[in-house]
């Protein structure tokens, strides 16, 4: 008896010493007044994505699995910055959404460094809103302001206590590059705010920038002012291929991305591009095969087969997803079930859209052609509640036909989720009976509208 009660015991000390497994999960939880709900959309470039409901009363308490310690993006309404997730944390944040920057405050753990994040995400914001001071001054000014900004944060990080080493070296290295990232946009910012567009900064202002190398990986996955940067260079090779070359810009996009040495940038790069773009692809199963091919990151390859299986819905002759009672400039509301009956060609804009006005002239054409036709021009803006005077100033001013609503949640609206559409304006083309015949139709300025019209018997 005694043996067993010493095996018993050893056994109990044993399983009391076993070691637990580490969480794999952070608790995040927060209050956000001045709100009444909506989404709050957590990110990264390793391909995690999650979005948590918050309640109409500014509340929210969730698990996020992230697959590893890092910077994480926090949008929620006109609110954006990357606190620092650390698997086990428990973290909490409290802010106003009308004053996101300025209030936003973090609790739990590692609050000093994200508070610290908060700070930093304040001083960018307020530095952009003020443009005319930040950017309309002279050059050797300008690179004071950026200078004083950059010793500022680099202050503010020193004093977080016990930060990671290495997170605080990447800091430093993200801090310098947000002010590489504001001298970079100085020549445009101001060249537009002095109304002088023939502006050229001074020739070893940009030096800096150009000698800046683009294939540093570890930096590209920390700071998105790196990425901007590196971005920006593939935009502007491509549209070297896209003028000398005369490539479709798809194509010259492509071979901008396949010159990429770095496979983190280069795999990163291609999943921001189909992850942003495939529910506006004219051919998904080549766009997504091109993809496979090109990536070597299995993070991204799943999420981007979830994409385009969720895409499915949107195929040609399935269901549209469906808007009620959105406001008729015309008065009333109006409902996508109220305009079966007749083909619908939808265009989802807004007023601060330049691509979208782009369209105007040409839509306005396409609506005379088929005056009295079988079919119904309907233009969904997707401006705010409190900019809904611009919206009827523009209809007023621009002579807009057809029928002119807005949505009830600007972009966060159903319709418009349930659509995927990430970037405006988006043309859309239903059949009599409600029916999706193109979920991503061709613009008013594009002649396939007519073809395809002509092909309908529109």
């Amino acid at each position: 008896m005694k043996k067993y009660t010493t095996l018993v015991i050893a056994l109990l000390v044993l399983w009391g010493c076993k070691k637990e497994e580490p969480a794999n999960y952070v608790i995040l939880s927060g209050n956000i007044s001045n709100t009444k709900g909506g989404e709050l959309k957590i990110t990264s470039l390793n391909g995690f994505s999650k979005t948590i409901n918050v309640m109409d009363t500014g509340t929210f308490n969730d698990t996020l699995y992230i697959p590893e310690d890092g910077l994480y993006n926090l949008h929620y309404e006109q609110g954006r910055m990357a606190p620092y997730l650390v698997k086990g944390a428990t973290i909490h944040f409290d802010a106003d959404a009308k004053k996101f920057y300025e209030t936003l405050k973090f609790s739990g753990d590692n609050t000093e460094l994200n508070n610290y994040y908060a700070y930093k995400a304040n001083k960018d914001y307020n530095f952009m809103m003020n443009r005319a001071a930040s950017y309309n001054v002279e050059e050797s000014t300008f690179e004071a302001k950026i200078k004083d900004l950059q010793i500022d944060l680099e202050n503010k990080l020193k004093a977080v206590k016990d930060i990671p080493e290495d997170i605080q070296a990447k800091e430093l290295r993200a801090i310098n590059y947000g002010r590489l990232a504001k001298k970079k946009g100085y020549e445009r910012m101001y060249g537009y705010l002095s109304k002088n567009r023939e502006f050229k900064a001074s020739s070893n202002f940009n030096k800096e920038i150009t000698d800046l190398s683009l294939d540093n990986g570890e930096d590209y996955m920390y700071s998105s002012d790196y990425q901007s940067i590196v971005e920006s260079g593939i935009r502007s090779r491509a549209y070297e291929f896209y003028q000398k070359d005369s490539l479709p810009y798809p194509e010259a996009q492509a071979k901008a991305l396949s010159e990429i040495k770095n496979e983190i940038i280069k795999n990163a790069e291609l999943y921001k591009n189909i992850s942003m773009g495939l529910s506006m692809s004219k051919d998904k199963d080549k766009d997504l095969q091109e993809f496979l091919k090109a990536s070597t990151n299995q993070s991204h390859i799943a999420s981007v087969k979830e994409i385009f299986e969720s895409l499915k819905v949107l195929d040609s002759g399935q269901p549209s997803p469906k808007f009620v009672d959105y406001e008729n400039y015309a008065g009333g509301k109006t409902s996508l079930d109220d305009l079966k009956g007749k083909y619908v060609y939808i265009d989802v804009w807004a007023t601060w859209c330049g691509p979208c006005k782009y369209e105007i002239p040409f839509l306005k054409t396409v609506e005379e052609k088929y005056h009295g036709k079988n079919i119904q021009f309907v233009s969904i803006s997707t401006d705010k509640q409190k900019d809904k005077d611009k919206w009827k100033k523009m209809i007023e001013d621009e002579e807009l036909g057809g029928i002119q609503l807005i949505t009830d949640n600007d972009f966060n609206t159903k319709f418009i989720s349930d659509y995927k559409i990430m970037g405006i304006p988006q043309f859309i083309l239903l059949d009599p009976e409600g029916k999706i015949v193109k979920a991503n139709a061709p613009r008013p300025s594009d002649e396939k509208l007519i073809e395809l019209f002509n092909d309908l018997g529109v």
